[in-house]
């Protein structure tokens, strides 16, 4: 007894905590040096200082070869600028261009109705689909399905209502057509060209045959090779040239016809005039420039009136001239046969006519908006009052059927008894600490020992659960022969080692067994190395292939794994199989 007594306490965690292993295995540097003298007979190369010398000029750069490469560099930045105006030049004229802020805030819808179709892409991507999808609404020869089904094409399936807001999208774009005309303006506007005043058109002609000269006598400089300086400051010149006329040019902001009403002009000159009866007179002055004057007249006269430092408005004045001069003279109307009158005169001009176009439009999608609002409004009238006529309905049934009702529940509740649960109750007081058992039983044969700072309690072991009628324990001869050598010294298998004795011999299912130390875990686990070697066993010649198969066994302590190593090595000698360690004391190659 005794002997078994020290056999298990070998296994207590104080006698295997500090249990350090040691190894006799070194390994050498093989670089490390050994501290001998060593020759440099085979590290020197035999040359002395100097021999690489060698004598020579500096190599000075021609002034023909540096002329070559700044020609070289300049025309490299010219086929690059060029090649980026011929780009943004393409970008304009095959890209839909709004001139409205009506016509605006319609593509920023229509793009971002390109997002939630095509996801993450560029904007380039999104800016195409929307200008061939804005192509397939504009298309008078398609039908309504025929559009739909070519807009799928390109943006995916589109649901009926997508498609209906695509289409009234569309509509409140009325400026598509003319985006043509618009590219040109605006690539005017870009590049910045300068306002003339005081000189007429032959001046014009004159100076624009010049500038065509000048530009054909650097073109010739240019192709010249002998003489680079003179090709280089030419090109930097036209380049320098270019570069202020494209920061001189100022983008002016669009000017939507329902911003101007018949007092617009007047406050834009009030910033700049104290009096309010000086800039009510420069207005009217304006205002009859605007109208009557010629192109070429309209610019010399307003900046007569407005003078130079007013630069900006005179030029949105041109720009916007017959927009200002056509919305401010039908907002000044005083009656509808003056109004009238107007519309015809503005009908006969080509301008004019335009903008009352733009006016049509404007007018027609405020109405829209207004119609859908109202509508939206009296929808949720009419759902409002169908609801207030639901619940006086439901109210005037509840009345009625009050009592049918209560005598049905009072029913329910005769049969079956009302059960109530108070959770706040049966809640812990101290929550997952509250020991709610009051006293401890201790079963027969424990005693309870004091001690100075705590109290121990000895519960004997429990008595073992009697065998089932169908249970009985596996003896060894009831193993496969050829397993036997295995458990040598041993008659059978104990309780816990039978029951799982079918599964860990015979099948390879997965298993989870929890025992303490001394309950035969090991011996599970030699069962389950047995059916591993059963499966690369020839049943004819009894020879196991080692090479079609590893089994790895983890220890629960380093202590004990050379006891284990021994173990498993002595059982399964007989099988031929190999059993070493891999720990950090000993390494093991991948054979």
């Amino acid at each position: 007894m005794a002997e078994q007594v020290q056999r298990f306490r070998q296994y207590e965690y104080r006698a295997n905590s500090n249990l350090v292993l040691t190894t006799d295995l070194h390994r050498p540097r093989t670089d490390e040096p050994s501290g001998e003298p060593e020759s440099l007979k085979d590290h020197l190369s035999g040359k002395k200082f100097g021999d690489r010398y060698a004598g020579g000029k500096p190599q000075m750069e021609s002034s023909s070869k540096r002329s070559a490469d700044h020609k070289k560099k300049d025309s490299a930045k010219r086929a690059k600028k060029e090649s980026e105006n011929v780009l943004s030049l393409a970008d304009d004229m095959d890209t839909y261009r709004p001139r409205t802020k009506e016509t605006r805030t319609a593509y920023e819808t229509l793009l971002t109705m390109m997002q939630v179709n095509l996801g993450a892409q560029p904007h380039d991507i999104l800016r195409g689909a929307a200008d061939e999808v804005l192509a397939c609404l504009k298309n008078d020869s398609l039908t309504d399905p025929e559009r739909k089904r070519e807009i799928e094409k390109l943006i995916n399936e589109v649901s009926p209502e997508r498609f209906g807001v695509l289409v009234s999208t569309g509509k409140k774009i009325t400026d598509y057509l003319q985006a043509d005309g618009a590219g040109n303006e605006k690539l005017d506007d870009e590049l910045g060209v300068a306002v003339v005043f005081d000189e007429d058109d032959d001046v014009e002609e004159g100076q624009r045959k010049d500038e065509e000269e000048v530009g054909d006598f650097v073109n010739e400089e240019m192709s010249d090779d002998d003489d680079g300086g003179l090709e280089t400051r030419a090109e930097r010149n036209l380049e320098a040239a270019e570069g202020e006329q494209m920061d001189g040019g100022v983008d002016d902001d669009e000017l939507p016809v329902g911003t101007i009403d018949a007092y617009w002009l007047q406050r834009e000159l009030g910033k700049f005039f104290n009096d309010p009866m000086v800039a009510q007179k420069t207005a009217e002055d304006v205002l009859e420039t605007l109208v009557e004057a010629e192109e070429r007249d309209c610019e010399n006269k307003l900046v007569v009136l407005l003078d130079y430092d007013k630069f900006d408005l005179i030029k949105l004045l041109l720009k916007h001239r017959w927009k200002v001069a056509a919305c401010t003279q039908l907002a000044q109307a005083q009656n509808d046969a003056a109004k009238e009158a107007l519309l015809r005169k503005m009908h006969e001009h080509p301008q004019m006519s335009e903008v009352l176009h733009l006016i049509a439009t404007a007018k027609e999608q405020t109405d829209e908006i207004f119609t859908e609002t109202k509508q939206l409004e009296a929808r949720v009238r009419k759902e409002a009052k169908d609801l207030g006529h639901m619940r006086a309905k439901e109210d005037r049934a509840g009345l009625v059927g009050k009592d049918m009702l209560s005598a049905v529940v009072e029913g329910q509740k005769a049969k079956v008894g009302k059960q109530t649960l108070d959770l706040e109750a049966l809640t812990f007081e101290n929550g997952g600490h509250l020991m709610a058992n009051k006293r401890c039983h201790l079963p027969t044969g424990s005693y309870r020992t004091q001690r100075k700072g705590y109290e121990e309690v000895h519960v004997p072991a429990l008595k073992a659960t009697p065998f089932e009628d169908n249970e009985k324990l596996v003896t060894v001869a009831e193993i496969p022969e050829w397993a036997q050598p295995a458990f040598g010294g041993t008659k059978s298998l104990n309780r816990v080692q039978s029951r799982v004795y079918p599964c860990a011999m015979f099948s390879a299912e997965n298993m989870l067994i929890c025992a303490p130390t001394g309950a035969g875990k090991t011996n599970v686990a030699m069962l389950c190395m047995l059916h591993e070697i059963g499966m690369h066993r020839n049943k004819t010649t009894g020879e196991v292939d080692l090479d079609a198969f590893k089994i790895v066994y983890v220890a629960p302590m380093k202590a004990l794994v050379q006891e284990m190593v021994l173990n498993f090595r002595n059982r399964l000698e007989p099988f031929g199989v190999t059993v070493n360690e891999l720990t950090g004391d000993s390494t093991l190659t991948k054979e």
